[in-house]
């Protein structure tokens, strides 16, 4: 008995055996890395050059596996003016999306996947690729930047979808914790503020979105980075004609309009958010974070790491290891680029609230008073240096950085220098900065309790 093939389904196997090979490529990256990497100078260095006057582009070169990475950063984000009044992040994500599929048709049968995403104060693409498919693949990048006919179905899902999230956060005690400390230290109409606000109804405008994404794909600071098997000379022919020419006048709006942070006497000490169906207290002492131009960053690193930042910090003895009286207790410490929320959380069953409270207040206090020890410093210094290396663990992680770094004008190797000023600080520095930044009347508590 035999069976023959036809050319469909040969060309379905092709393109799993496609998929499969760029797969177990990534896999082989993924473990070579670390052990090679690892090694004295074997870390790929980025070189840099420019498109034009306003782009530019990052090369990590690293030709042991045979697959590249191409990562596209535009320097505009959810938190700006211009991006929100345009649906610019709606613009740039639906790219892919054409009303009869054929791009994504395209990208399955080549076995990648296009990533589209909108950070704080970036849009970004990423696509990762077998070096033989590199011609089909930026062909299809070529077309997607340059489509022109979105599929209104699936904006329309997409609203629906958003609606649909934001009752969902809505019901979410982190959210609402997060949100109550974000109004509690900003103003109204401050973009910190934005993520926690009820979002505006999407547009199904096809032309203004169109108009939307072609101004992002043209903003001046624009970057491509390539990381991977490809030499200066490829990446070259790889990005010919692969932006549209830069805008002569960028539109108004596009950076962040951040405004001054209210001040300590213009919020109450405590705040209480009730919410139906709960059985459990949520709670968080909150200031204000630093920033990275902070001369006290490096030590704000090395305390945050003592009192709440692993599974045997202060916070988590007192409140899980010793006591029980939750899963989870630490800090979030939000911003670096911006100043943005610190804190200190925890949760606990709704009849122990008073006491973890009192221990989670007393934790703070303590901290204030004798700082940490010479130990407990040893120890952060080495964590905050051995997690360097998750920086240099791949090419792409080299890329990412590199871009990260060039994106809002940080020296090279920022975070390995920050780290290792952290761990140089002395003892009598951080304390010093603990006794000031920790004091406990700088902070206010919020929970979210049991309507």
């Amino acid at each position: 008995m035999s069976a023959s093939l036809d050319g469909s389904t040969l060309s379905s196997i092709g393109d799993a055996m496609r998929t499969t090979l760029l797969i177990a490529s990534l896999s082989l990256a993924a473990l070579l890395s670390p052990l090679v990497m690892a090694q004295k100078g074997a870390t790929p260095q980025p070189e840099y050059w420019k498109l034009d006057a306003e782009s530019s582009v990052i090369l990590v070169e690293d030709a042991r596996v045979p697959v590249v990475t191409l990562r596209l950063r535009f320097p505009v984000g959810r938190w700006s003016s211009w991006a929100r009044e345009h649906h610019a992040g709606e613009a740039f994500r639906i790219q892919l999306y054409d009303p009869e599929g054929v791009l994504r048709r395209r990208a399955d049968a080549l076995g990648v996947r296009p990533w589209f995403f909108v950070l704080k104060h970036a849009m970004g693409f990423t696509i990762t690729f077998l070096k033989d498919d590199t011609a089909e693949v930026m062909d299809l990048v070529r077309d997607i930047f340059s489509n022109r006919s979105f599929d209104r179905r699936e904006l329309r899902r997409w609203q629906k979808g958003v609606a649909l999230g934001w009752r969902e956060q809505e019901n979410t005690p982190n959210f609402r914790l997060e949100k109550a400390i974000s109004g509690a230290l900003f103003r109204p109409g401050d973009p910190r503020l934005w993520d926690y606000e009820r979002p505006a109804r999407g547009s199904t405008d096809i032309k203004a979105l169109v108009a939307a994404r072609d101004t992002v794909l043209r903003l001046p600071g624009r970057q491509i980075g390539l990381a991977g098997c490809i030499n200066r000379a490829g990446a070259e022919r790889l990005i010919e004609g692969l932006l549209p020419p830069l805008l002569a006048q960028p539109p108004q709006g596009l950076a962040p309009e951040f405004m001054p942070p209210l001040q300590s006497g213009d919020r109450p000490s405590e705040t209480t958010v009730s919410m139906r169906r709960l059985t459990q207290v949520y709670m968080k002492l909150s200031r204000l974070s630093l920033d990275y131009s902070d001369p006290d960053y490096p030590a704000f690193l090395v305390a945050d790491h003592v009192l709440g930042g692993n599974f045997y910090s202060r916070l988590s003895v007192a409140l899980r290891h010793k006591k029980g009286d939750t899963y989870g207790a630490g800090t979030m410490r939000q911003g670096g680029i911006d100043v943005d929320a610190y804190g200190l959380f925890s949760f606990t069953r709704t009849a122990n609230a008073d006491a973890a409270e009192d221990t989670l207040r007393g934790v703070l206090q303590a901290f204030h008073d004798a700082g940490i020890t010479r130990e407990e410093r040893e120890v952060a210094s080495s964590y905050l240096l051995g997690r360097c290396w998750k920086l240099r663990e791949s090419p792409e992680s080299v890329l990412a950085e590199a871009m990260w770094e060039q994106r809002f004008a940080l020296p090279r190797g920022f975070r390995d220098t920050l780290a290792e000023q952290a761990a140089a600080c002395s003892l009598e520095k951080i304390n010093t900065f603990i006794r000031r930044f920790y004091e406990p009347k700088n902070f206010f508590m919020v929970s979210v309790r049991p309507r």
